[in-house]
């Protein structure tokens, strides 16, 4: 297939002419030009060439369209997705075309070919390709929430936030009202892109760091904490505390964060019912030798017991002896060292009598607990036996019923 001058233009000519004729009349030329294009990316060496021109004529966005014009059409799709398969590997080809959807678009068609061998098989290499760099553009969607949220701009102006010199410099032009606007309904996305992410790629370290920072600042600087609730981010930031338990980063940030959303008490009781509690305490044992972690961790329990449920979940965890091994242990032993600081929270609301008794409580007394005992029974009195067994609730028996 295909004709003499279709061979003779180069790659970026030829892709250009594709984007003017990408339409029904115009069907088995561009699958002629498919094939021929298909060709050409093949090898390592001048397909290389031809792969970065049409990348840079906009051949990946062609194919896409291709692809969802044609997606029921075998005669398009077949050496479409051929074409594709072969302009992927170019630097940056996989991320590109998954920032522009092509994931869905690609599975749509193999949807509607399920019985087509060489458009499914093109397809799930495309598919394994694109796997490997998901992570990769999940990263990239959450620093560039980040930055929306940390320097106060819509998601659409934080791509123009550079970095000089490692400081942040704001590099963006002023935003108007109508930017405003859309910074607040941009920001109930980007926690929405953040927290998929943080799920879909819930095997990927690097993408939980990110989310956890991207949280952090939502706390600290955004505009409502509580669309992190609203989209479950955090079941996402309790889940990835415990997929991760040893790392240092995620369970600093991940108690620091907890910290700072503790200043909304509606999503402090929302930590609460999803599990912070139990992270958050486990993290305090887990890094005995960890000083930043195990304080962070008392700044979050602090923050946590302004919480009743909360408090009492964690006296549950013996919270109470963790304070007074803090706080009455370097006053009896005046040569104990202590790495942390206890927050003034936990001095206001326990006194060194509770810690004492939760830490020594009296012992119990047998001969008192068997006198309690004797004493209930006396007072129910003498009880029917179960068997029938004749005691002195027969003995007497009932008057006038037989006469000797």
């Amino acid at each position: 297939m295909g004709n003499l001058g279709m061979k003779l233009k180069g790659t970026k000519a030829l892709t250009e002419q594709m984007h003017l004729k990408c339409n029904e009349d115009e069907k088995y030329w561009m699958a002629d030009a498919c094939e021929e294009l298909g060709r050409r990316f093949k090898g390592m060496g001048i397909g290389d060439l031809h792969r970065r021109s049409c990348i840079k004529a906009s051949g990946l966005e062609l194919f896409l369209e291709i692809i969802a014009l044609w997606e029921k059409d075998e005669i398009m799709i077949k050496p479409a997705l051929r074409a594709l398969l072969h302009l992927i590997p170019a630097e940056g080809a996989c991320e590109h075309l998954l920032e522009m959807g092509g994931r869905d678009v690609i599975d749509r068609a193999m949807n509607a070919h399920k019985e087509e061998p060489n458009i499914k098989g093109d397809g799930t290499k495309i598919m394994y390709a694109l796997l490997g760099k998901g992570a990769f553009v999940a990263m990239k969607d959450v620093k560039r929430v980040g930055k929306a949220i940390e320097y106060g701009v819509p998601l659409s102006v934080a791509e123009t936030i550079q970095v000089d010199n490692g400081k942040k410099k704001k590099k963006f032009v002023e935003v108007d009202e109508e930017l405003d606007h859309d910074q607040v309904r941009g920001q109930k996305v980007g926690v929405l892109k953040v927290v998929t992410s943080m799920k879909k790629f819930s095997h990927d370290l690097k993408v939980q760091i990110g989310g956890i920072e991207t949280m952090m600042l939502l706390a600290r600087k955004g505009l409502n904490p509580r669309d992190v609730v609203a989209v479950d981010g955090i079941e996402a930031l309790v889940a990835a505390m415990t997929a991760y338990p040893k790392s240092y980063q995620v369970q600093w940030r991940g108690c620091a964060t907890i910290t700072d959303f503790c200043d909304n008490m509606a999503v402090c009781s929302e930590l609460g019912k999803r599990g912070a509690v139990t992270v958050v305490m486990n993290a305090y044992e887990r890094f005995a030798d960890q000083k930043d972690v195990r304080q962070q961790a008392l700044w979050a329990m602090a923050g946590l017991s302004k919480i009743d449920h909360c408090k009492e979940r964690m006296e549950e965890l013996q919270l109470k002896i963790l304070l007074y091994k803090l706080i009455l242990i370097p006053i009896k032993s005046p040569g104990t060292m202590i790495d942390v600081v206890v927050p003034l929270r936990f001095h206001q609301i326990y006194t060194h009598e509770d810690l004492e008794l939760a830490a020594n409580p009296p012992k119990k007394n047998m001969y008192d607990i068997k006198a309690a005992e004797k004493k209930a029974l006396d007072k129910k009195g003498k009880q029917k036996p179960a068997f029938g067994t004749v005691d002195d609730f027969f003995v007497g028996g009932e008057p006038g019923l037989v006469d000797w």
